[in-house]
């Protein structure tokens, strides 16, 4: 409702729209969040697929068992040559094709005159012919030939020649599948042969009688895939599916079917015609002809189920059909061109394997004389015309007046959209009138009206609110219809619509009744303070809705950084709109801990976990972030330094055992053998008797004194006042008598002494006479002075993201980038700050066992990570930007497992 009362009725969402549309409509919701159908998208005219107009010259003849090939896991593609007299071998590593097998014979040099040698030249052996492969498992290349008499295994992990299996009786081999218990399956006149993991024929289990006395009857044993699966004489063209299931494409009288199949007979519905699917979503409504023996499936790099890809008959295109796991199969509408295809077939990757090469593509298919990968290219065709009926809205108000419309839609160039409207007092009247033309809709200079809802499709620049005025809608009821058009390869897009009623009148409210007097002036009159009314209405919205830019919650985006501005907050660059809400909200407890553990330790939690972790509880009690399990630890570095050892002496020791453990000597410096006999004594090294020692050696002091001189000495004041600016642990020893004593007279009563003040006290060189003085030397060198080096420094530890999927190298380089921005930005100003992630901290002499330790793997030793082949996710180490086990030097070759037998051994 605005400021003068007008409400208004809308179509938002996607059921809002959808519940208007006609099943066969040339309608289709486009969502803008796949993962959210709620989420706000538009409505655009049907997207169509693209059909490569064929040329006029004969189709391609269907492919061989011979087309096609197959991947390793290593990424290394091998197929058969178009006469099967050789494997030929696609190297993902350089990317040429070199013959496999059998290797062409080293060239011979004729015999020289009169020396030995055949007498008759040797007559060349028939090449072997090969009808199909396949890789296992198992990582063994299996070649069907009948001239071979059953199989050819190359171990691809031992190497060496083939292993010949034989197979009496083999039928002629149409195509061979890989199964997921490392047997393979071949494919022959509508059958499918089983071979088990050994690679021989299956053969059936005939129950045999025993001749022994019945005893009690064992379990059974769960049943076996059959050896033999009829698929029918209708089958042409097969594929493998994880958990025992075959992709099968039959070919009917009415065209080619998909259905899928498991080794018990099951059958999902077969879907098809495929011709007809392809048909209805063409633009061109032409009968396409699909490639009988061609199938391959594609699996996706990210998400559920698979692709079926079928070819056109011509070699000029393909087409993809999205599976899921009960068998359904929808065609998406993209355009697969295919480059100097010659019935070569197909090769797709296995589930998780990404070519560094290509690595958008999962499917390749053989073009001239390489293998290319299968790409989508972007080719839009859409309906061009279509018209939506918009529901029945009622005012509750006879004869309302009905004020404009408002619609928040992308329309691009080539596109149009028109506005009918009709009204009436009752439903029955409402669909007796004519539909009124209303004028064209223009855009709105403010902008969309729904700021609250901040979808991302409003961000979008070509997304504008298209506003008209309702000319002559008077009625209780009001019906409203959109004629969109498209040139047949944009769309425009319908993303929200709204109805305002009734129309606030400034000719009822603010003139006088002789303006009403006449009809026609009068109509022309209100219409045209209209006008003037919808834009001064947004001024009287804003001026009343102005105490909601001051609250966090329902400020507009725009305004974040500058309510940040009056509460001298800073946002990083990366921090989204719900993210900076709820810094708004929690600013003075931002405030209140800047600088303290856990301010830190808040600031670098919102900065390292992604804008959709809910930071209300870290904001609300940041002193709970240190119980976090998997969170960010924030380590002060005083609290690493190791403690003395339990052999050191201590001041309960006495002065004696001191002594008697430094040989009787009370100099605190010395020689090399000295300082040993120190460091095993009391633990460490005297840092404050080296510092004064050496002042003293380039003044040329003999000595200092252990008590305030008497009679005054000028040479050790001279000396004390020219080098008390270059001795900060003198300083520092002088400063911690006078935090820890307050008065030189309670110091001199303590240790027997008449020193005049606490700026006279030089470092000891030698051991303290008195019990108290040997004491304070003590603290002051084995707890102060050796916590120097670590004050004033913290760690910040990050915990690599946890949950299965692939890491994102790059994204963490991101996250880190804004943690030691926050660090950066909310630190005290005279410490100093390091990151690190959690598996760089084992380390020789950094490994601490506390409430901050991490056990964790390095980037390679995820265990999302450990079973995966593929170079292309393993980025390879750079100087100054990887970490530790963030990369790789080598692409990784997987060993085989130690139980494999290979065909050399």
């Amino acid at each position: 409702m605005d400021a003068n009362g007008s409400r208004y009725h809308a179509l938002v969402v996607r059921d809002d729209w959808l519940g208007h549309v006609p099943e066969d409509g040339p309608w289709e919701w486009l969502p803008d969040d796949a993962a959210h159908p709620a989420a706000l998208g538009q409505l655009v005219l049907k997207p169509l697929l693209f059909e490569f107009k064929a040329s006029a010259a004969a189709a391609l003849p269907e492919p061989t068992s011979r087309a096609g090939g197959v991947f390793d896991a290593y990424g290394n593609l091998y197929s058969l040559t178009a006469d099967g007299t050789a494997i030929r071998v696609w190297s993902s590593g350089s990317g040429t094709i070199t013959d496999f097998w059998p290797l062409p014979e080293p060239a011979t040099a004729e015999p020289a005159p009169g020396a030995f040698g055949p007498c008759a030249p040797t007559v060349p052996a028939t090449p072997l012919v090969m009808d199909a492969l396949t890789v296992t498992t198992g990582h063994y290349l299996v070649v069907a030939s009948i001239a071979a008499g059953g199989l050819l295994i190359f171990d691809l992990h031992g190497g060496g020649p083939p292993l010949p299996q034989p197979w009496t009786h083999m039928p002629a081999p149409e195509a061979l599948l890989a199964l997921d218990d490392g047997g393979i399956a071949l494919f022959s006149a509508g059958m499918l042969h089983r071979l088990g993991p050994d690679l021989r024929p299956c053969v059936p289990r005939v129950p045999s009688p025993s001749a022994f006395a019945p005893g009690p009857a064992p379990e059974p044993p769960p049943p076996a895939p059959p050896c033999v699966l009829p698929l029918g004489a209708d089958a042409t063209a097969v594929a493998a599916l994880p958990q025992g299931r075959i992709l099968v494409m039959r070919f009917k009288l009415d065209g080619l079917y998909l259905s899928v199949i498991d080794w018990a007979g099951a059958e999902t519905v077969s879907v098809g015609p495929l011709e007809d699917l392809i048909q209805d979503t063409t633009a061109g409504r032409s009968e396409s002809q699909l490639s009988s023996r061609t199938l391959a499936v594609e699996w996706p790099e990210e998400g559920d189920g698979f692709n079926a890809i079928v070819l056109g008959a011509s070699g000029d295109q393909a087409f993809r059909f999205k599976g899921d796991a009960a068998g359904n199969f929808e065609l998406l509408r993209e355009f697969i061109p295919l480059r100097r295809y010659q019935a070569g077939g197909l090769a797709s990757l296995a589930p998780g394997q990404v070519l560094h090469r290509f690595p958008a593509a999962r499917a390749f298919y053989a073009g001239g004389d390489r293998w290319l990968p299968l790409l989508t290219l972007s080719r839009p065709r859409c309906e061009r015309e279509g018209e939506l009926v918009g529901p029945e809205w009622d005012s509750a108000t006879p004869g309302c007046v009905w004020h404009r419309v408002a619609l928040d839609a992308r329309r691009p160039p080539g596109s149009a959209l028109k506005l009918q409207s009709r009204a009436a007092d009752t439903p029955e009247g409402l669909r007796l009138q004519p539909w009124r033309d209303e004028p064209d809709l223009q855009p709105h200079p403010a902008g969309s009206e729904l700021r609250w809802r901040e979808p991302a499709i409003t961000a979008c620049k070509e997304v504008q609110t298209l506003t008209c005025l309702l000319q002559a809608a008077t009625g209780r009821y009001l019906q409203l219809r959109i004629l969109a058009s498209g040139d047949g390869q944009q769309s425009p897009g319908l993303a929200s619509l709204r109805a305002w009623y009734p129309r606030f009148s400034y000719l009822q409210h603010y003139l006088p009744a002789v303006y009403r007097a006449d009809a026609a002036s009068s109509a022309f009159t209100e219409r045209f303070l209209a006008l003037f009314e919808g834009e001064l209405t947004r001024w009287e919205d804003r001026i009343a809705a102005a105490q909601l830019l001051l609250d966090a919650r329902t400020a507009p985006r725009d305004t974040l950084d500058w309510l940040a501005n009056w509460l001298a907050l800073a946002f990083d660059g990366s921090t989204g709109p719900q993210r900076r809400r709820a810094l708004l909200r929690h600013a003075t407890r931002v405030h209140a801990r800047r600088g303290t553990v856990p301010g830190m330790l808040l600031a670098a939690t919102l900065a390292w976990e992604p804008d959709e972790v809910d930071a209300e509880p870290w904001l609300a009690a940041p002193e709970s972030l240190p119980e976090r399990l998997d969170g960010v630890r924030l380590q002060e570095l005083f609290g690493l330094a190791p403690p003395l050892a339990a052999s050191a002496w201590r001041p309960g020791q006495g002065r004696a055992a001191l002594l008697a453990r430094l040989g009787g000597s009370e100099q605190l410096r010395g020689d090399a053998a000295r300082e040993v006999q120190l460091q095993q004594a009391l633990g460490f090294l005297p840092l404050a008797a080296r510092e004064e020692q050496a002042l003293m050696t380039s003044w040329r002091l003999a000595d200092l004194p252990d008590d305030e001189p008497r009679p005054r000495q000028d040479a050790f004041d001279a000396y004390l006042d020219a080098t008390q600016p270059c001795a900060p642990l003198r300083q520092r020893w002088q400063d911690y008598l006078a935090r820890r004593w307050r008065r030189i007279a309670l110091l001199n009563a303590a240790w027997g002494t008449g020193w005049r003040g606490f700026d006279r006290i030089p470092s000891p060189l030698r051991l303290p006479a008195g019990s108290v003085a040997l004491a304070d030397w003590w603290r002051f060198e084995a707890q102060i002075v050796r916590a120097l080096g670590p004050a004033h420094r913290f760690r910040v530890v990050l915990p690599l993201p946890g949950g299965p999927g692939r890491v994102d190298f790059d994204e963490l380089a991101r996250r880190r980038a804004a943690v030691e921005r926050a660090v950066e930005r909310d630190k005290p100003a005279h410490t100093v700050a390091e990151i690190r992630f959690g598996f760089e901290l084992f380390r020789v002499g950094e490994a601490r066992l506390g409430h901050d330790t991490r056990l964790e793997h390095g980037l390679l030793r995820r265990p999302e990570l450990a079973a995966l082949t593929s170079a292309s996710l393993w980025p390879p180490f750079v100087l100054g930007e990887r970490d530790l086990g963030g990369g790789q030097l080598t692409h990784p070759r997987p060993l085989p497992p130690p139980d494999r037998v290979g065909l050399d051994r």
